[in-house]
């Protein structure tokens, strides 16, 4: 049995609110860990037997009625109906554009959300404990937005050594997603997962493509990246590991959105009515999927790249992500800042966030001699509360950089997080205005 595969077992909660129609949670195949820290490594021993686990934020207090439905072999088998007792949530809720002003975000409860953060896109050797410190280091200066990828090297659930469709021997990479989210609902920090990167599907671009199960060389359905956007087994392969991706972590009011690509126009042969075509059905596939309608986004390395992407209906915000290296003519960052977000939110009229932006691709190294007193990593904080995004732009190199030198750069975070603490973002129309200055001809 795959216990991943719905077509041979479908494990599954009914509830029934008291007062509206039945919620059907998806169960997800479930295995424990222990994790500690030898030599500054991280090391996981499974506990006990991997089993069906259901996870539920419910929405409304009152009592609940619930029970069991199991889909197998052609059989549906009902369990006994039970109950349970919800009391009145403390939180905000989850994550929404807001009615308001759709440039912003704001929660269920009407709570404005600014995002003040960085990229922590993976981890290095101390796995989950790295990101005790990261988001530990971020929450003391009042920042709440982290984001993360789900990779092969890290968080990523399907890989050469899964092969395609059944997850079993990574299910303690699921369990360290658990963990960060986790230390994330406790930091009060809201996390993008980026479901797919570029290099998995590119020969050019960080590539990954000879070690893919989806390449079929490894006995995946594709003869070339590219076909990953028209395949049929393909797009049902990743409809299956989106279904278990929202059973596991959907629960959780601090998965701020889901990002279906980092920079897909990186993948290769990039064809824009395929992956228009191909973003369309998926994030249709997330929404139907998602009981609680977590923010659907994707991002591109190229700004200007494929409108017809960002205009995908289902798409509820759009990035920009900017090196000053690769990008010379635009030099001054804090006026790209502005600039772009303004030219993205006239084309699209979706909330905007640059959710990368540094001084130099290249590295760490490259990026403290170009800037060694970090002053893109600040302006573009910055610019990003002025700008009409939604968020601070998102700084890269967090783990060799922004963590190695802490004292110069955390305090960063936490000047601009005192600033935007407690303003209505969306409920006060802000508007791009020119500042002049005025002042006596007369010698002083």
């Amino acid at each position: 049995m795959n216990p991943f595969d719905p077509d041979e077992i479908d494990v599954r909660a009914v509830f029934f609110p008291p007062d509206h129609g039945p919620i059907e949670v998806v169960a997800f195949w479930f295995q424990d860990y222990a994790r500690s820290l030898v030599g500054g490594r991280e090391h996981l021993t499974p506990k006990g037997a991997p089993h069906f686990l259901m996870r539920l934020t419910p929405e409304t207090p009152g009592l609940w009625r619930w029970h069991w439905v199991i889909r197998q072999r052609g059989r549906t088998t009902y369990l006994g109906e039970q109950y349970l007792r919800v009391t009145p949530a403390k939180g905000h809720g989850f994550l929404r554009v807001s009615k308001r002003d759709p440039r912003y975000l704001a929660f269920d409860d009407g709570a404005p959300y600014f995002a003040v953060g960085e990229n922590t896109g993976w981890y290095d050797a101390r796995g989950t404990y790295a990101y005790d410190d990261w988001f530990g280091a971020l929450a003391k200066q009042h920042a709440n937005f982290g984001r993360i990828w789900m990779s092969s090297w890290a968080f990523g659930i399907e890989w050469n050594d899964t092969g395609l469709g059944n997850y079993s021997n990574r299910l303690d990479r699921a369990w360290q997603l658990d963990r960060v989210l986790d230390e994330a609902d406790h930091r009060d920090i809201y996390v993008m997962i980026s479901l797919l990167n570029h290099g998995a599907f590119s020969t050019v671009f960080n590539s990954e493509w000879a070690n893919n199960p989806y390449n079929a060389v490894n006995g995946g359905p594709l003869s070339t990246p590219a076909e990953f956007f028209t395949n049929s087994e393909a797009r049902k392969l990743f409809e299956q590991r989106l279904r278990y991706i929202v059973a596991r972590w959907g629960w959780s009011t601090h998965v701020q959105s889901w990002e279906l690509w980092n920079e897909v126009d990186l993948t290769d042969r990039y064809n824009s009515a395929a992956v228009a075509s191909w973003h369309a059905e998926m994030t249709a596939r997330l929404h139907a999927l998602d009981p609680y309608d977590h923010l659907v986004t994707t991002s591109h390395a190229i700004f200007a790249a494929d409108p017809s992407v960002w205009k995908v209906p289902g798409l509820d915000f759009t990035q920009l992500h900017y090196y000053a290296d690769t990008f010379p003519q635009y030099s001054n960052l804090s006026k790209t800042v502005m600039t772009w977000t303004a030219d993205r939110s006239a084309v699209t009229g979706k909330p905007v966030v640059f959710g990368e932006l540094g001084v130099d691709s290249r590295g760490p190294a490259e990026t403290s001699a170009d800037d060694p007193q970090g002053i893109g990593l600040h302006d573009g904080l910055w610019a990003g509360v002025v700008s009409g995004d939604f968020g601070t732009a998102m700084p890269w190199w967090w783990d060799n950089l922004i963590a190695a030198e802490p004292n110069r750069y955390y305090p960063m975070f936490g000047s601009v997080a005192t600033f935007v603490a407690r303003v209505p973002w969306d409920r006060e129309a802000f508007h791009a205005a020119r500042a002049s200055v005025a002042g006596s001809s007369r010698p002083v």
